[in-house]
């Protein structure tokens, strides 16, 4: 965690965006696709397991939506990402009903924690459910690329057989990989199903996993899948050091620091592009926007993925955040907006 006290800079940096021309479309399953980008200029850098964030432009309105890379670093000139289409997902849907070929998108650079780069020993369990597959593929095809050796097993659970992704991918890297072992598991099976059947469980685990608590864990997925996962790891003696995850959603708040008795009782003017609200003393840039229907661009709101990073144009706030913008760009002028508490009347920009 980072903790620190920022005051803007003297001007404000250009924002990062990258140009995305679409050069693929692939289904995956019924409501799965893979969109596969060429970014204008080449591919940046990133590692296996990093997520982005794509600017959207949807009936006027502009919407930044983040989501895991499924592809890993190559000579390929392209990224891709593996995105399912909620039901009641505005830009997901929109992402598959009207998306094509040689469009154009903006996004960020690609960044983020959860990455196989991190790990620390060559036992690896990959364990996901649903969509959360996609960074995990990343990782996976990375280390088909560059250590195709490594003692590494796939535990991915989805509702039923046909909703398994990259399932064919794995027969094919299983080839190349040796050492790679995987289990499917399906809580809704039909007939004709032999993998795993039900939900993840301690004993599901012993049986399709048993050194599970052995293994550095790489876990993506819904949040009370992973919450388990975790438990399940913890139980079989696996250090919490060994425990990574990926997630997009609420998790526990850090603890706001105190406020400053000469603080004003009203709060703090904001002002973002030609908007103006008041954030209250000790409440975040992000809860105040949210609190006054202003939408800043966000994730995880808890300082880990970089959604919501903004440019601090002027005034001073105090940011606690979880790794989600490094010393560089706090060094531009970028804050995290789920992290910073104003400690004055500030003017920040997306």
């Amino acid at each position: 965690m980072s903790l620190g006290s920022l005051e803007a800079p003297i001007a404000a940096p250009a924002a990062d965006l990258l140009q995305l021309v679409v050069a693929e479309i692939r289904d995956e399953t019924h409501d799965v696709k893979t969109f596969v980008f060429r970014p204008e200029g080449g591919v940046p850098r990133y590692a296996a397991g990093q997520s982005m964030t794509l600017k959207l432009s949807i009936d006027g309105e502009t919407l930044f939506r983040t989501f895991s890379l499924a592809s890993a670093p190559d000579a390929s000139g392209t990224i891709a990402m593996t995105i399912k289409a909620h039901a009641k997902g505005r830009a997901t849907r929109w992402l598959h009903d009207a998306l094509m070929v040689g469009a154009r998108l903006d996004g960020r650079l690609p960044k983020g924690r959860f990455t196989i780069d991190s790990r620390t020993t060559d036992r690896v369990a990959l364990v996901s459910a649903g969509s959360g597959a996609s960074p995990l593929m990343a990782m996976l095809r990375h280390l088909a690329a560059t250590k195709p050796d490594i003692d590494v097993y796939w535990l991915h659970a989805a509702r039923t057989p046909r909703d398994i992704l990259f399932a064919r991918e794995f027969a094919a890297l299983q080839a190349r990989m040796p050492n790679l072992k995987v289990a499917m598991l399906a809580s809704r099976p039909e007939p004709g199903w032999f993998g795993f059947a039900g939900r993840l469980g301690r004993r599901l685990v012993s049986v399709a996993l048993p050194d599970y608590g052995r293994r550095e864990v790489f876990c993506c997925g819904p949040a009370g899948f992973m919450e388990e996962a975790r438990l399940i790891h913890a139980a079989e003696g696996g250090a919490r050091e060994l425990f990574h995850v990926e997630h997009f959603g609420a998790v526990a708040a850090v603890p706001p620091p105190p406020v400053p008795a000469d603080a004003p009782v009203e709060g703090y003017a904001v002002r973002l592009g030609g908007k103006h609200f008041t954030a209250r003393p000790g409440e975040t840039l992000l809860q105040a926007a949210t609190r006054q229907t202003i939408v800043i661009p966000c994730g995880c709101a808890s300082g880990m993925c970089g959604t919501c990073r903004v440019t601090l144009v002027e005034g001073s706030v105090e940011m606690r955040h979880e790794g989600g913008i490094s010393p560089e760009e706090e060094a531009q002028g970028y804050i995290l907006a789920c992290s910073s508490r104003p400690r004055s009347d500030v003017t920040i920009a997306l």
